[in-house]
């Protein structure tokens, strides 16, 4: 399939990196692969991402259609009802039959351009009458939780073994599941969907996922410089005639704006102003207090209808598509409307044609099926992508510590105690096995912190084994384990027993925000599955807290941690579902780690990888490698080196100078936190930070993220005007590493100092480079080397991208470290500095060099 629009709807003339970007990602997605893309910072990557992958999206629809008239066309004709009828008889037959299959979409669409005239209306009469729409402040109650209860909401409910074709009944009431959600999980189960549902259309999406919900809301507000975000004035999505034909006249889907809705989490999308209050910011006791909050009775949720009260979900679904909305417009929507938009927004999944959600939605299959999200026959987008396998890694990791351990399985003992004569049989053998599973684990360590060792890598085995290493656990079912507390709900029934006589025998108790037990036996939970589902691919991290840190019993705190070695399999349903996934990021290479790591078992036809060059001329940046300091100090910031006083004083003189010549700002990354605090405090000690101050105002990257944003602003704000700009040192790696955009003035220079090689000392990494030396292909590299290697280069290099944003930009970058001028080291810096990487011979040539570009550089800018 080729693009029927050759510009891809582009909103301006692209440049030759981005055609090749665009034409590549609707090759791939035509051809239904994954392919791995890497687009530079600054070359407008997401405008190239949405152009082309809404342009795909609207093409296989008219491809789709027209399919879908040739097979009804095949069918009548196959027909022996219509063997000897005329052909305007058939023709009829043929519209009538793609009607039906279309009503649905085309009700949907009249609807939401009713309401898109509506508000056009509105937003009119409002500036015609000079009203100015004000932004709503959220207004919080003071009222405390009142969320008590007698002990009988507590007790056990009688539990039933279940077959695959056997759901809880009760768990779509609880969880006031959309007509969608509950349909999806009935097929999961092999259950049919009840006749009256009459269910909205799953359309072919893209479901676009990003690390956070702020890049989430830069992708919504790219896509609104598009024609897809306001529709255009005419044209048929088909290229088809014939289809044209069979509808009466062209179709006008290209007229109206593309179907978009962004989902969230409870935290993000809550508009009960009570419920975020008394959660105090825990995603988890949102979740927790809005499914107190579902049960029927004066109690509810006010935003949330019943079940069976579909007309406020239906309205605020066909509002929330109306136009192009991002997350914060749908909480709006939803305090506007009175309506939930956490569920609201769910509603809106399936009729969707873009589904915006953050990575730890999409990646985690429970997640994906609690939202009712099938990926099936879909295009999944990922941006940000280059930590996607460290993210997998690390969603199916789970930490449980001995302390968590005692106090579970004394709050289950006592729940077993008092509601011992509720119980059905399968109630007590579960609860009993659950005991015993935890015991086993209290014992294990116990047993191994009177080892004296402060952390070990160990087998899946020997955990469950106890402290005996006898096999406590062998006669237990760890998977029917987890499904009858997964459907017994009954985690969270002994967690807010315990909670609640924690509340009575505390005043301070009754202060607390609920379910600290129920939201730490979800913990053990989830670490009892996935040890239920460990094979090779899984170890546990055994490693001892300080010596202040101990159990009330005295003995030090142990925290078993599962560690996921390979993500292949946690990403493969999401690989073999979907149509075609995309993974992109301005700093992807080496590529290679994408597909032996996440696809090794892709055909070759069915995985691509794509690298464009950047669109500023290569004039315009001016990388340099520096070995030695002014005095001729070599630079070398390893771990033996890097607390040298010499080596700190040579760096900051060399810093000094490089900010001397730079006009406007200069940033400055540094391996980590430590050595950050290491060079503050030798340099206020020899004057250095004093006539560094002198000639830049000097900002450091704070430890809190809450801090971030005024830090930057007041470092943007010494960029501006005549004053003489100013100089930020960050960490390689860290909050101002990635996602931050030091574009123009921000960034005259980046100067990097040594590499970023994590410890090696690690047993968590000990372990993932073991693992990938033993799965690989056997060849004579290391695997295990080259994965240390690339942690430490991808970090590198997207600190070099924070510098170069768009075609006019400019910028030198240097590096401190001898190891640099490595050609195994220069071959992974990012390949759009090209070949040009300069290494002066001295530090004197360094600041010839560096003059010279600026002075340049400044004289084209006043050109200009």
């Amino acid at each position: 399939m080729e693009p029927s629009d050759p510009t891809f709807g582009f909103p301006f003339k692209p440049y030759k990196q981005q055609e090749e970007l665009m034409t590549h990602l609707y090759r791939a997605m035509a051809a239904g692969q994954v392919t791995v893309i890497e687009s530079p910072t600054g070359t407008g990557k997401s405008l190239s991402l949405i152009s082309s992958s809404l342009s795909y999206l609207r093409d296989a629809k008219a491809h789709a259609r027209t399919d879908l008239v040739a097979s009804i066309r095949a069918a009548v004709a196959d027909s022996e009802s219509f063997k000897d009828e005329p052909d305007w008889v058939i023709e009829h037959e043929i519209k009538t039959k793609l009607e039906d299959l279309e009503r649905q979409e085309r009700e949907l669409d009249e609807r939401l351009a009713k309401i898109r005239q509506r508000e056009r209306h509105e937003k009119a009469r409002a500036a015609q009458e000079g009203r100015t729409s004000m932004a709503r402040k959220r207004q919080r109650r003071d009222a405390e939780p009142g969320l008590s209860g007698d002990d009988e909401q507590y007790a056990p409910t009688p539990y039933e073994e279940a077959d695959a074709s056997t759901a809880d009944a009760s768990a779509s009431a609880e969880d006031n599941y959309s007509p969608a959600v509950r349909a999806l999980l009935n097929s999961l189960s092999g259950k049919s969907r009840p006749e009256e549902e009459d269910e909205e259309p799953d359309v072919q999406k893209i479901f676009f996922a990003s690390r956070t919900h702020s890049q989430l809301s830069q992708f919504v507000a790219e896509l609104r410089k598009t024609v897809f975000a306001r529709g255009s004035e005419g044209g048929s999505p088909s290229t088809d005639p014939e289809v044209s034909k069979e509808l009466d006249g062209p179709r006008t889907e290209a007229q109206r704006p593309v179907r978009l809705i962004p989902l969230g989490s409870r935290q993000n999308l809550c508009i009960n102003d009570d419920v975020r209050k008394k959660a105090g910011g825990s995603n988890d006791a949102v979740g927790d207090l809005c499914v107190e909050l579902q049960k029927a009775g004066k109690d509810r949720c006010p935003y949330l209808p019943p079940a069976d009260e579909s007309a406020p979900m239906n309205a605020f679904r066909d509002k929330a598509l109306a136009n192009v909305h991002d997350i914060e417009d749908i909480e709006e929507l939803g305090r506007k409307t009175h309506t939930c938009p956490y569920y609201g927004s769910r509603k809106a999944v399936r009729s969707a044609e873009v589904v915006t959600l953050p990575y730890n939605m999409l990646m985690q299959k429970s997640a994906r099926e609690a939202l009712g999200i099938s990926l099936k026959g879909h295009v999944v987008l990922i941006d940000e992508a280059h930590n996607l396998i460290e993210s997998v890694l690390a969603l199916h990791s789970v930490s449980v510590t001995s302390s968590q351990l005692l106090t579970i399985r004394q709050a289950l003992l006592t729940y077993i105690q008092k509601f011992r004569s509720r119980f059905t049989g399968l109630n007590a053998t579960y609860l009993k096995q659950l005991a015993v599973v935890l015991k086993a684990l209290s014992d294990f360590a116990e047993s191994w912190a009177k080892g004296g060792k402060r952390e070990e890598m160990v087998s899946v085995g020997k955990v469950l084994a106890g402290g005996s290493g006898s096999g406590a656990v062998d006669q237990i079912d760890l998977r029917k384990l987890d499904e009858y507390l997964q459907r017994s709900k009954i985690a969270r029934k002994i967690g807010g027993y315990s909670d609640q006589l924690a509340e009575q025998k505390s005043a301070a108790g009754r202060q607390q925000v609920r379910n600290i037990a129920t939201r730490a036996l979800h913990q053990i939970q989830q670490f009892i599955l996935c040890l239920a589902n460990a094979d090779r691919e899984g170890r546990v991290l055994v490693s001892q807290g300080t010596e202040h840190t101990s159990t009330a019993s005295g003995s030090p705190t142990v925290t078993l941690k599962y560690l996921l070695l390979a993500p292949a399999d946690s990403f493969r349903d999401i690989a073999e579902d979907a149509k075609a996934v995309i993974l992109a990021g301005g700093t992807m290479a080496p590529m290679d780690d994408f597909h032996n790591q996440l696809f090794p078992y892709l055909a070759s036809d069915r995985f691509s990888t794509f690298s464009c060059g950047h669109v500023v001329p290569p004039e315009q940046v001016l990388t340099c490698v520096v070995s030695k300091g002014p005095s001729g100090v070599p630079f070398s910031f390893t771990y033996q080196t890097r607390k040298e006083a010499k080596l700190l004083d040579e760096l900051g003189q060399a810093i000094t100078n490089v900010a001397t010549l730079t006009p406007k700002g200069v940033v400055v990354f540094v391996p980590s936190y430590e050595f950050l605090g290491e060079v503050q405090s030798r340099w206020k000690v020899n004057g250095i930070l004093s006539r560094l101050a002198s000639r830049k105002e000097v900002f450091w990257e704070p430890k809190s993220s809450a801090d971030v944003d005024a830090v930057l602003r007041e470092y943007a704000a010494g960029n501006t005007g005549d004053g003489k700009g100013s100089i930020l040192f960050a960490v390689i790696g860290a909050k101002l590493s990635e996602g931050i955009n030091f574009a123009d003035d921000m960034a005259r220079a980046v100067v990097v100092c040594g590499i970023p090689y994590p410890n090696s000392q690690s047993a968590e990494l000990k372990e993932r480079m073991a693992y990938l030396r033993d799965t690989s292909p056997k060849t004579t590299s290391d695997a295990g080397q080259i994965f240390y290697q690339n942690l430490a280069f991808r970090a590198v290099n997207q600190s070099i991208g924070r510098a170069i944003r768009s075609a006019r930009d400019w910028a030198a970058v240097i590096l401190f470290d001898e190891r640099y001028a490595q050609p195994s080291k220069l071959a992974q810096l990012p390949t759009w500095l090209g070949g040009d990487v300069r290494k002066p011979p001295n530090f004197g040539a360094l600041m010839k060099e560096l003059a010279r570009f600026n002075r340049a550089m400044q004289s084209r800018a006043e050109q200009r």
